[in-house]
C-alpha cells in the first residue's frame, strides 16, 4: 500500500511539473513570466484551500491551462492598461464575493470530510483572501490585474463546481 501511494505521488509531481514547465516555457516565449506567475501564485494559494472544479483529462486541463495562463495573461498584458481603476475594484470585490460565499468546494477528488474540515478551510481561505486583498492593496496597478486575474479562475472553478453539483461529504453524518 505504501509503495502505491508513493508511485501516485512521484506521478503527480512529475505530471504537475510537466504543466508547469509547459506553461512558464510558453509564458517565456509570449515574454509574460511575471505577470503569469502573479496570477498563477494567486490562483494557487487560493486553489489549495477553496478547492473546485477539476478536469478529468491531462489533455483538457493542459490546454485550459495554457490558455487561461500565458495567452490570456499575455493579451491582459497588453491590455490591462484601458480598465479603468475603480471598474478593477469592483471587479475584484465580486471576485471575492463568490469566493468568500462558494469555497469550499469538494470534489471526487478533493472531498470535504465533514463540517469541522469545512470550517478548516474557511478559516484558512479567509486568512488567504485577508492576505491577497492586502498585497492588492499596496500592489502597482499591473500587479492588481494580475492578482485580480488570479482570483476570477479560482472562483470560475468554484462556479463550475457549484453547477456541476458535485459537493461530496465522505460521511454526511459527521459533525464537529
Amino acid at each position: 500500500m505504501e509503495k502505491e501511494k508513493l508511485k501516485l505521488g512521484i506521478q503527480i509531481i512529475i505530471s504537475e511539473s510537466y504543466k508547469l514547465i509547459l506553461i512558464y516555457l510558453l509564458a517565456y516565449l509570449l515574454n509574460c513570466i511575471v505577470p503569469t506567475l502573479i496570477a498563477h501564485l494567486t490562483f494557487f494559494i487560493l486553489r489549495q484551500v477553496c478547492f473546485g472544479y477539476h478536469f478529468n483529462n491531462l489533455i483538457i486541463c493542459l490546454a485550459t491551462s495554457i490558455i487561461a495562463f500565458p495567452i490570456t495573461i499575455k493579451y491582459l498584458a497588453d491590455y490591462y492598461s484601458i480598465i479603468p481603476t475603480f471598474l478593477l475594484y469592483i471587479i475584484f470585490i465580486i471576485i471575492l464575493v463568490f469566493i468568500y460565499k462558494l469555497a469550499p468546494k469538494g470534489t471526487e477528488k478533493h472531498p470535504i470530510i465533514n463540517q469541522h474540515h469545512k470550517k478548516y478551510l474557511r478559516r484558512k481561505m479567509a486568512f488567504r483572501v485577508f492576505i491577497i486583498v492586502g498585497i492588492f492593496c499596496i500592489s502597482t496597478f499591473e500587479i492588481k490585474v494580475f492578482i485580480a486575474y488570479g482570483a476570477l479562475l479560482e472562483s470560475l472553478m468554484l462556479i463550475s463546481q457549484s453547477i456541476k453539483g458535485e459537493y461530496f461529504y465522505e460521511n454526511e453524518l459527521d459533525e464537529c
